[in-house]
């Protein structure tokens, strides 16, 4: 069945010039012809045409970083969890589905217990569970009793976390994550002292790139950032620069990232905008002027939330890319760490992150340009996942949320060991 989006404006490329009425079209799960109206209309008859009207229609946009099994409403501070795994299940399914409603056709689970991710990924693919393309790490590696140590990936030694990874592998893991730091939501675990050392982490990557596998890094603390660039990771989460009593950017440090060639997901979200803020990092202008010196740096960053933790909701992707906007990127930019660069990182470049024939159908339409303003990706008014249409449902609003703002804060920071 072929299938006509048309639209007022087409952007297929985060760099590419808009095309004025312009359609994409589908056939089944694959995009098969891109550009002006007329041009697509001539050249095959659509047995449905989807008129967007006014609206904007660009590639899907893709989280690097979010949590299934983790309930932001339950205003959690841990990455514990009282559910069985079957009940876990479901809310993995439940929060795939908010992905799409934010106009995220692609996400990555960097953490959830055992293999229930590449479980939730796989039926999702089937079509038996509505969903973004999902790839998944699992079970983080981590120190014994380390940051996410209750999901199930303790490991300690080059022998141990070489066998992890090899784990990983078995299960079908499209990438290994593993916890060079200690984290906020581990009590006690603190955020500032890198976990792993350069020997160990270089044995993860190893073994990960040996399988094919790209590995991604918990990284807060200085030294830990340090230690994993020097080991060769692929990606950094968080980068937050994160040290005993605050934030302290470190230049060297960022050329390093720089010179090889890792991206950062710095994982912006709905805690990091003015409003009730409570990322536990540091003060707002301090978190947000680190984003801006690694933008400066030439560091490439990608889109990714940390979706899943306390009061940071999966459908409200947009909030993190308000805050890149606050650093200094540019529309342009903010559009490619959603869609265009996202996918290099995530290595699927060959299926999404553009609109060119023979690409996945991800589509994504919405309310404005968002090669002028950033806020348009706020306002989804259309989405297509491989080739799936999504009934949206409306974006909660943030509401009065900062008595809980407050509290997540200060629980996060006093299981820390933070200074006031």
């Amino acid at each position: 069945m072929l299938v006509a989006i048309r639209a007022a404006t087409v952007v297929p490329h985060s760099a590419a010039e808009p095309i004025e009425d312009g359609a994409v079209l589908v056939e089944g799960s694959t995009i098969v012809a891109v550009g002006p109206w007329r041009d697509v209309a001539a050249g095959a008859a659509a047995d449905d045409v989807v008129d967007l009207g006014a609206a904007t229609l660009l590639p899907g946009m893709i989280d690097c970083h979010v949590h299934l099994a983790l309930d932001p409403a339950a205003e959690g501070t841990t990455t514990a969890s009282a559910l069985t795994a079957a009940q876990t299940a479901l809310l993995m399914e439940a929060n795939a589905g908010k992905l799409l409603d934010a106009g995220v056709t692609t996400a990555c689970d960097l953490g959830a217990p055992g293999t229930l991710a590449t479980t939730v990924r796989d039926r999702i693919a089937r079509g038996e569970v509505e969903g973004p393309r999902m790839l998944v790490a699992n079970a983080p590696i981590t120190v014994h009793g380390g940051h996410a140590h209750a999901m199930g990936g303790e490991a300690t030694g080059v022998d141990e976390v070489r066998a992890m990874v090899r784990l990983r592998a078995s299960e079908g893991a499209d990438l290994v994550k593993v916890m060079t730091t200690g984290g906020f939501m581990t009590a006690g675990t603190h955020p500032w002292e890198a976990r792993y050392s350069v020997e160990e982490l270089a044995a993860v990557v190893e073994t990960a790139h040996e399988l094919g596998l790209r590995v991604t890094t918990h990284a807060l603390g200085v030294e830990g950032i340090e230690r994993a660039v020097a080991a060769g990771v692929d990606t950094i989460e968080h980068c937050g620069w994160v040290t005993r009593d605050g934030t302290r950017f470190d230049e060297r440090i960022a050329r390093a990232i720089v010179a090889g060639g890792i991206s950062v997901s710095p994982t912006m979200n709905s805690a990091c905008l003015p409003q009730d803020y409570f990322c536990p990092w540091d003060e707002r202008d301090h978190v947000v002027d680190n984003l801006r010196a690694m933008h400066r740096a030439g560091i490439r960053i990608v889109a990714g939330t940390d979706a899943g933790i306390g009061l940071v909701a999966f459908e409200r992707y947009a909030d993190g890319l308000a805050v890149l906007a606050d650093a200094g990127m540019a529309p342009r930019e903010i559009l490619a760490a959603a869609t265009s660069l996202a996918a290099q990182v995530c290595r699927v470049s060959d299926r999404t992150g553009r609109l060119a024939p023979g690409l996945d159908a991800d589509l994504l339409a919405v309310d404005g340009d968002p090669t002028l303003d950033h806020r348009a990706l706020a306002r989804p008014v259309f989405v297509m996942a491989r080739g799936r249409r999504h009934a949206l449902r409306p974006i909660p609003g943030l509401g009065d949320r900062a008595a809980q703002a407050r509290r997540i804060q200060q629980t996060l920071r006093a299981g820390a060991d933070r200074r006031p």
